[in-house]
């Protein structure tokens, strides 16, 4: 099988190194695309010595191959005959280009093989640009600090993300809270409290990572009662969304008396439980529980299910 990929290939990270060998697993004989210089711009390195670095890397492999300079994202794929050819998600868009033209010039519709993003420590795609600034090196080894904004300057929804993202990264993270309006009631209710812990995150900028928490009451029709949900919404710097909720719980029925006349949760359940300013403390969950669970755990149930697909990254993105 003939296959071809294409990239600048500034460093031989170990995103590029996932596509080649995808590339010589599949395919008997392997053309490379390495744009020429000026194809992109900042790119550190000429094409001279990208082409010497990627061809140290494919004369081990043991098959078949060519490197050729190309000024388009076409290269030989006009000209030449190919089953296949291997991308990312970045370029898959280029793919179905090519196959187009190729179609309008008689030729066999190639076989566009995907591999998943790869991503770095911090679980974000590893690219040349992200080692070129030194944020991260080719294995995605975080070099710098991540700096992670939260939407509240709310002790608890801030030590939530603290304690989530302490478990997952074992580099160092700077925290910013950042007070910003959710957009949705004080109170919010089902839809308002998602769309208002999407408003925190998006509210926040120049951060690898934005963490919006809302917490809001959702009826069950079932039981003709509300369950109290804290959603979190997370976006990454490449704009990159992911969504996730706590468990859920009931309130006694004088508090939601007192909710349904117009008063927030947590006013309720500051005249119920008498302790001032609770939802900045222990939380309604940490009254009604008798202290098994705090809000702070609550929270970052939240953080930790809004984290899952980049935890599982291979499998969602």
């Amino acid at each position: 099988m003939k296959v071809v990929l294409g990239g600048t290939f500034e460093f031989l990270h170990k995103a590029h190194r996932a596509l080649i060998n995808k590339a010589f697993e599949i395919g008997s004989e392997v053309t490379i695309g390495i744009t020429a210089d000026g194809f992109k711009k900042g790119v550190s390195r000429s094409y001279e010595e990208r082409a010497k670095i990627v061809e140290k890397y494919v004369q081990r492999l043991g098959k078949k191959y060519k490197i050729v300079k190309i000024k388009d994202i076409y290269g030989p794929t006009l000209e030449e005959d190919f089953d296949a050819i291997v991308v990312s998600s970045e370029t898959m868009e280029n793919a179905e280009k090519i196959n187009e033209e190729r179609k309008k010039r008689g030729l066999k519709k190639m076989k566009i093989v995907h591999i998943p993003i790869i991503v770095a420590e911090d679980l974000m795609p590893i690219s040349s640009r992200r080692i070129r600034t030194g944020e991260i090196d080719e294995e995605g080894k975080r070099l710098k600090p991540m700096r992670v904004g939260i939407g509240s300057e709310n002790p608890s929804k801030i030590k939530a993300v603290q304690m989530v993202f302490s478990r997952i990264f074992k580099f160092e993270i700077e925290y910013i809270p950042v007070a910003v309006d959710s957009g949705v009631p004080p109170q919010p209710f089902g839809d308002e409290t998602v769309q208002g812990a999407i408003n925190r995150a998006k509210k926040i900028n120049g951060m690898d990572y934005a963490v919006g928490i809302e917490a809001g009451l959702f009826y069950e029709k079932l039981i003709d009662n509300y369950l109290d949900r804290a959603y979190c919404a997370i976006i990454d710097k490449y704009g990159r969304m992911t969504l996730g909720h706590s468990g859920g719980f009931t309130y006694p029925p004088e508090i939601m008396d007192m909710v349904r006349e117009g008063m927030e949760v947590g006013e309720a359940m500051e005249k119920v439980s008498g302790i001032k300013e609770i939802k900045k403390k222990m939380g309604a969950i940490g009254f009604l529980s008798k202290g098994l669970i705090n809000r702070d755990e609550f929270n970052a149930q939240a953080v930790l299910m809004a984290m899952l697909p980049r935890i599982s990254s291979e499998l969602y993105f």
